[in-house]
């Protein structure tokens, strides 16, 4: 007796399947081509995304590197102000490798390489101290992420990287920070109800990215623009100290602060030790900041508390803008970052300070 399924015959609708699909595919790159025009006409142009498989990239590309290769650790500022091309050719070397991490605490990092047995080079360090010093949460979260994609950098995501990396340089909604369906919802203005707090917001994507981790800021972000102004308001809360959580006074909280601020600076002092002692240099850089912000971070991470303990403690040069004419005088339009154009120049006029530094002896 024959079975059921042997019998089974499944009926295949006539039609013309080459021009159903001819349509489909029409339809689906005009949406494509609207929703990329929509994003096009409200300032966004195509860049890559960075993502923990770019610093991947990039890391390993250190590793493949011969020894003595310069690199730039730090947060966002380190990532727009410092001209990878200006410093190339003022050296007349390679361009350094690009491992600064936007929104991060560049501690991890630094610890990260000083534990490279195989890292001798240059080491150039960006200091915000309402970052470097930030115990958790996501400035920590974020450079750990990119530490662990580096360290277990699977081949599916090395190839799904590439293929990303090959759409993001021509599409502009194809940007990972502000036009996914989570950013886009969080964009929605819910108030604050009680015990149901929302997050402080973050500043919208404002630059584009090259695949040497070069970030440069777009058009629309430059002085007196909306943009500009819009991400000024976000820097304040985001720069200001959180309260003391419930049940602890305020002095007792500055003692703990303070207690883990001395932490991290002994933790730095013993990454730049390992890295002096395989005979690698170290300098810290405090780059550009104006307006409100400027004031807030003079406030609440004063220089001699911060910046001066950890030039003090590890005995490492350091370049802070405010002490030369040729790099105080700079404006960042949203009060943070340089211009495309004033990047380039606020690195031509660190690199014969740079070059000093580096010829400093190594003190503590």
């Amino acid at each position: 007796m024959p079975s059921s399924t042997s019998n089974f015959e499944r009926s295949v609708p006539g039609g013309n399947w080459a021009a159903y699909f001819g349509v489909t595919l029409l339809l689906t790159l005009l949406t494509l081509g609207g929703w990329e025009y929509y994003w096009r006409q409200a300032g966004y142009a195509a860049t890559l995304n960075d993502t923990s498989d770019l610093w991947a990239e990039a890391r390993t590309e250190l590793e493949e590197s011969e020894s003595g290769r310069t690199v730039i650790v730090g947060s966002s500022r380190m990532l727009f102000d410092f001209d990878l091309e200006v410093y190339a050719r003022y050296f007349e070397t390679e361009k350094p490798i690009q491992l600064s991490v936007a929104g991060t605490t560049p501690l991890l990092i630094l610890e990260h390489l000083a534990d490279d047995e195989s890292f001798t080079g240059t080491l150039l360090c960006g200091i915000v101290p309402g970052l470097f010093f930030v115990p958790e949460g996501p400035p920590v979260e974020w450079a750990e992420n990119a530490i662990n994609r580096y360290k277990q950098w699977a081949p599916s995501q090395r190839s799904g990287h590439w293929l990303g990396v090959q759409l993001e340089e021509y599409l502009a909604f194809i940007q990972q920070e502000d036009l996914t369906l989570n950013a886009l919802l969080a964009t929605l203005q819910i108030p604050n109800r009680e015990n149901a707090q929302i997050p402080p917001q973050l500043p919208p994507y404002f630059g584009r990215l090259t695949r040497d981790r070069q970030a440069r800021m777009w058009e629309s972000a430059t002085f007196d623009t909306p943009l500009a102004h819009k991400i000024q308001q976000i820097w304040m809360p985001l720069f200001t100290p959180p309260p003391p959580p419930p049940g602890i006074e305020p002095e007792k909280f500055k003692e703990m602060y303070m207690a883990s601020v001395e932490s991290y600076l002994e933790r730095t002092r013993e990454a730049v030790d390992k890295i002096r002692s395989r005979g690698g240099q170290v300098v810290f850089i405090r780059c550009p900041s104006s307006g409100k912000l400027r004031e807030l971070e003079a406030q609440f991470s004063p220089r001699p508390v911060f910046w001066e303990r950890i030039l003090e403690r590890t005995g490492a040069p350091g370049i802070h803008f405010e002490d030369y004419p040729v790099l105080a005088d700079f404006e960042c339009p949203e009060w943070s970052h340089l211009t495309d154009d004033d990047a380039t120049r606020f690195t031509e006029n660190l690199m014969p300070i740079l070059a000093k530094a580096l010829d400093e002896p190594r003190t503590r």
